[in-house]
């Protein structure tokens, strides 16, 4: 253990005595959240663009639009079912809903299924709150209508006389209908991460897809990082220290861990300063969940792994430098860091998942949305925790094989 500290520690005083590479260290955090600023990834949207199209143009449905356009957070724009597909297809809306003819009679029947249809786009990460809050006020009218319904039955099964001004029906609806105010009789209580505390908000807000463009961006470079960082293994090799270790039984794996050890810290100071600059300069958490700095642990340890590949099968550290940045660029494109926001499927989801930037993403958007199990997450670890260690293990084969010969 010491042996590998002391490696950790030289390695750490050589790579900082390079002057270029420092000012690079400290300067790439500042530009990477001016940049995510500027885009307004650290903006909440006040907004949320909602279509609704009403076909069935009766009063419940009418009464429902109504209601769902006074929820604060969205902005609803009544169009035609076929203005909802274009909005949504074209990102103008987060999502858009169709309200079908045969509304108000599905309702007095105390049948919502399928009256109401949900479209959204590819890149919405809010419609199923949005859903939430339209589906509550069918079901406030449901409920009214079943209450006065069952009141109805009760007075015809034991004949009891009505009341003489006024319809029972009416009444008992009414009445029902009342109970939902002032507060709704059940409500969803919002809170958000705002650093390492949790707090209240009291509005719906859009989940910017330039922040998860901006998570995309720091994979690519963390990747970046590592590889061209991984020169060492060439430079060693090159001047013949790795031979010069193997005469020493057991030195040279505690070599290769101290150097790898170097590059992982300096790979997560490098994450932890755009999280602290994002929260010091704009107020805002960057990685806000707990899970997020054990994926992004696990990401930096499978492309170390990855690095130590790359040295592997490289000849020259100019071979490396002109290859790493299109490897980092080829796998960031094809795990979908430049645009994370999309779903993907079929070959492109495949393709995806051959990268440890698309299971990091895929773990991503599970927390961002809040639609995640822990066993999800935990195996998204797992499997970049494999990825890293079966390329550590090839990467140093080689170069055991590469130092005795």
């Amino acid at each position: 253990m010491y042996a590998i500290l002391q490696v950790l520690k030289l390695r750490l005083q050589l790579i900082l005595k390079d002057r270029m590479f420092l000012l690079l260290l400290l300067l790439f955090p500042f530009v990477f959240v001016f940049i995510l600023n500027a885009t307004q990834s650290f903006q909440k949207q006040p907004i949320i663009p909602v279509a609704v199209a009403d076909e069935d143009r009766s009063d419940y449905s009418k009464l429902v639009i109504d209601r769902f356009a006074t929820k604060e957070g969205i902005r609803v724009l009544r169009v035609g079912r076929d203005e909802a597909y274009r909005l949504t297809e074209n990102y103008k809306v987060e999502a858009a809903f169709v309200i079908k003819e045969g509304f108000k009679d599905a309702i007095m029947n105390e049948d919502t299924d399928k009256t109401v249809e949900m479209l959204k786009n590819p890149g919405s990460l809010s419609y199923g709150i949005l859903g939430e809050m339209l589906g509550s006020e069918v079901m406030r009218l449901s409920a009214n209508t079943g209450a006065a319904n069952k009141t109805e039955q009760l007075y015809q099964l034991y004949g009891l006389t009505p009341p003489t001004s006024g319809s029972l029906w009416e009444r008992v609806w009414n009445y029902a209908d009342s109970q939902w105010e002032p507060k709704p009789l059940m409500t969803i209580d919002y809170k958000e991460m705002s650093g390492n505390d949790v707090q209240a908000v009291n509005r719906v807000t859009n989940v910017s897809n330039a922040a998860l463009t901006g998570i995309g961006m720091l994979l690519v470079f963390v990747l970046l990082f590592v590889t061209l960082h991984s020169r060492w293994l060439l430079e060693e090799r090159d001047n013949g220290t790795l031979k010069r270790i193997m005469s020493a039984p057991g030195i040279l794996w505690r070599f290769y861990v101290g150097n790898i050890a170097a590059l992982g810290l300096l790979s997560l100071f490098l994450i932890s300063v755009c999280a602290v600059l994002a929260r010091v300069l704009f107020g805002a958490s960057l990685v806000f969940h707990p899970l997020q700095y054990v994926l992004l642990g696990a990401y930096t340890y499978a492309v170390i792994g990855l690095g130590m590949f790359f040295s592997a099968i490289f000849k020259t550290s100019r071979q490396l430098e002109t290859g790493a940045p299109l490897l980092a660029l080829l796998t960031g494109f094809v795990g979908g860091c430049f645009w994370p926001f999309l779903p993907l499927t079929g070959l492109s989801e495949t393709l995806a998942l051959c990268t440890p930037q698309g299971w990091t993403l895929a773990g991503m958007k599970l927390l961002i949305s809040n639609d995640y199990e822990s066993m999800d997450v935990l195996r998204i670890v797992l499997i970049l925790a494999g990825f890293g260690t079966v390329l550590f293990a090839y990467s140093f084969y080689r170069i055991r094989r590469q130092a005795v010969s």
